[in-house]
């Protein structure tokens, strides 16, 4: 480990909008040979993902640190920017440019297809728990994808296009924020949450202490069972009525603050990061 860097990057203190593009910024400033250090407080795997999907061939990437609190991540430069190559925060979250890329149908129609990912995503961790409470040995790599899936695209993108953009033009249109569907939908977030610090702290403990397979199978369970009934709730009852009230101007105008939530937010590459993520999960049922 080198006694110091051309660049350190702690996103802990960062706000989301920053955090990828300042990443990005950081290693587009670094010459060949050079290394920058990142140091967060999850295991930054999407980012890896992003930048071996759009850096290809540009970096090395060596974990220092690898939690359960505080990881470091030793980035180091090894070939120059490709010309032409676009900046990847710059890219919206799939990886396209922004003006290229477009949800189709209404916002509501956007989170229903992101809750049939999320659905699929609890599927593979339910068959997941099922072997582990059935004797199969805690699979600790296959429980942390898990954690930084529903992290990444479950809450910080999905329920955070709700929380910040849709609920907020619903209660624009009189719903109340307090009370009423919206408040019951928020406190089932922040639960669901809950259960994924269970979930990530059960996933560190594998091979530390002998609860922590249970601790998995309870939060997951728990977040399993929370999830799918707040997906149907969602899509049978407080999407309809998001559609009822709110114009086409409106909507389109929603449409276009996803897209930049997403881009600017979220974080470039999140959500193809997260595709990537889920076909793990998938696979690791099979």
């Amino acid at each position: 480990m080198p006694a110091s860097y051309a660049a350190t990057v702690d996103a802990r203190v960062l706000p989301i909008p920053q955090k990828h593009p300042t990443i990005f910024r950081t290693f587009e400033g670094l010459a060949v040979g050079d290394s920058m250090l990142l140091v967060n407080d999850h295991d930054p795997k999407p980012l890896y993902y992003q930048f071996a999907a759009e850096r290809t061939g540009q970096f090395e990437w060596r974990y220092l640190e690898n939690g359960p609190e505080v990881w470091k991540v030793e980035i180091r430069r090894v070939a120059p920017h490709e010309r032409g190559q676009a900046p990847a925060e710059a890219l919206g979250c799939c990886g396209h440019h922004a003006h290229q890329h477009a949800h189709a149908g209404p916002p509501t129609q956007v989170l229903k297809d992101e809750h049939a990912l999320i659905l699929q995503a609890l599927d593979a961790l339910e068959q997941k728990i099922a072997a582990l409470e059935a004797g199969a040995a805690p699979d600790r790599a296959y429980f942390e994808k898990a954690v930084q899936f529903l992290r990444t695209f479950a809450d910080q993108c999905h329920h955070g296009k709700e929380e910040n953009l849709l609920f907020k033009a619903m209660v624009d249109q009189g719903f109340p924020l307090q009370g009423g569907p919206i408040a019951v939908m928020l406190s089932e977030h922040d639960t669901g949450r809950g259960f994924i610090r269970g979930l990530a702290e059960g996933a560190a403990g594998i091979g530390r202490y002998p609860a922590a397979a249970q601790q998995i199978i309870q939060n997951g369970r728990g977040y399993i069972q929370l999830l799918r009934a707040h997906i149907d709730k969602e899509n049978t009852v407080l999407f309809p009525m998001a559609d009822q009230v709110l114009s086409p101007q409106l909507q389109a105008h929603l449409g276009e603050e996803f897209e930049r939530f997403e881009a600017e937010e979220t974080g470039a590459g999140v959500h193809e990061a997260s595709l990537k993520l889920l076909e793990e999960l998938k696979a690791g049922t099979r």
